[in-house]
């Protein structure tokens, strides 16, 4: 049995009344609630009752932590409007929406020089919700239920030294987690055209994030372009197929690149870079990093699974840094990282040329500490401006600004 509404073996009809029993709690604070939503994190998780109740909770954190409520509202930074590839055109011959993403294309050193990583994923999040309308009025066109898309990956120009940055990774890797746990099951199939010689070793990189489910649904088409335009127009009316894939669609500015359709390959300006030089925001905060030393910004926790986000840009010169955590009785008492649990290791960044940040999920109270480390430093003081902010997951969201975080250079050995 397939695991949709109508097609259930008395099992996975026991797995959909008993998830529905065991999240009863919740049920009013979902954006929906009938057995079409809860069979998609059922087939999510193969109808693991757990599994599905898990990911249902941490959806409901997940929705509050990103906003989600508002964010078909929000409108992205122009640089992300501009040049961040992935664009909705057009429908299957079954009426699934589809969704063009022109990775290969994707000026990624630029996107993350020129807006965080926090924005970036933010404009996915927006994606798949406007995916979910897009399903609601099919499904009202049609008279019958959509809920699933295609998405095609057009791959060509995708490199090594263009795509795989360690800044763009962990953005493509966050947003592909992001949408694992707060959009399962809306794929119908993924398709990879223009298929690089480097695709296995992207692949592998995303692949540990997806279940099981969402990789058999992932098909590259290899082979010549006419090959690949035959296989699109066997998915796709010649009319709503863009030309340059084998269709007749072509804009009405005539690009039959449809380049001005599904985003060009220009680069981004550097006159967009983010400057590293001057603080990040008019509510960031300053501190001085002296040669052989740290300083520490300590957050207070009070309530478990909160999500502490922090970012920062160093003025002329790198800087290490590193989260760490220790109990809420050693507040204010200043420790060598040795004495603390780590929770982020340390690492050192290139926050003079690109702005940083990071988050995580504090799964216990106590104090969390954010250290800049300059102790590897014999000659150079660092000026770094920083943001934390920590969101709290409860009833009502509530947000702390903690721009103003304890901060404390301390003198620490080169431990």
């Amino acid at each position: 049995m397939s695991g949709h509404v109508g097609d259930l073996n008395p099992k996975q009809s026991a797995a959909l009344d008993k998830l529905k029993e065991k999240v009863a709690d919740i049920t009013d604070q979902l954006e929906e609630s009938d057995d079409y939503f809860f069979l998609r994190w059922l087939r999510a998780r193969n109808f693991d009752v757990e599994k599905a109740e898990k990911l249902l909770r941490d959806h409901l954190v997940s929705r509050k932590t990103w906003r989600m409520d508002e964010l078909l509202a929000w409108e992205p930074p122009t640089v992300l409007q501009k040049y961040l590839t992935g664009r909705f055109h057009g429908h299957t011959r079954e009426g699934h929406p589809i969704f063009w993403e022109r990775t290969g294309r994707l000026d990624l050193k630029g996107i993350v020089r020129s807006a965080t990583q926090e924005d970036i994923v933010r404009c996915r999040v927006k994606d798949g919700l406007r995916m979910l309308e897009k399903f609601k009025s099919q499904t009202e066109k049609l008279g019958r239920r959509i809920d699933t898309c295609v998405i095609i990956y057009d791959l060509e120009g995708l490199s090594i030294q263009k795509h795989f940055i360690p800044k763009g990774v962990k953005a493509i890797i966050e947003m592909v987690k992001v949408f694992e746990e707060n959009f399962p099951e809306i794929l119908e199939m993924v398709y990879i055209v223009n298929v690089p010689g480097v695709f296995d070793l992207a692949y592998n990189i995303v692949k540990p994030f997806l279940n099981d489910v969402t990789r058999k649904k992932v098909v590259p088409i290899s082979g010549a372009p006419q090959v690949c335009h035959e296989r699109l127009r066997e998915l796709i009316e010649p009319s709503e197929l863009p030309a340059c894939y084998g269709g007749t669609f072509v804009p009405e500015d005539g690009d039959v690149s449809c380049d001005s359709l599904l985003v060009s390959s220009a680069l981004v300006p550097r006159a967009m870079y983010m400057s590293a030089k001057v603080p990040v925001d008019e509510d960031s905060e300053t501190l001085t990093v002296a040669r052989r030393s740290s300083a520490q910004l300590e957050i207070a926790v009070t309530k478990p699974n909160c999500k502490l986000w922090w970012g920062f840009a160093s003025e002329q010169h790198d800087i290490a840094y590193s989260v760490l955590f220790k109990p809420e009785q050693q507040a204010g008492v200043k420790q060598h990282a040795a004495q603390m649990e780590e929770i982020v290791p340390s690492k050192r960044v290139d926050s003079h040329q690109n702005f940083e940040e990071g988050s995580t999920t504090c799964a216990k109270m106590g104090v969390y500490v954010v250290r800049f480390d300059n102790t590897y430093s014999w000659t150079k003081s660092k000026v770094v401006h920083y943001l934390t902010r920590l969101e709290v997951a409860s009833d009502e969201q509530e947000e702390a600004e903690l721009g103003a975080a304890a901060a404390s250079a301390c003198a620490d050995d080169a431990s």
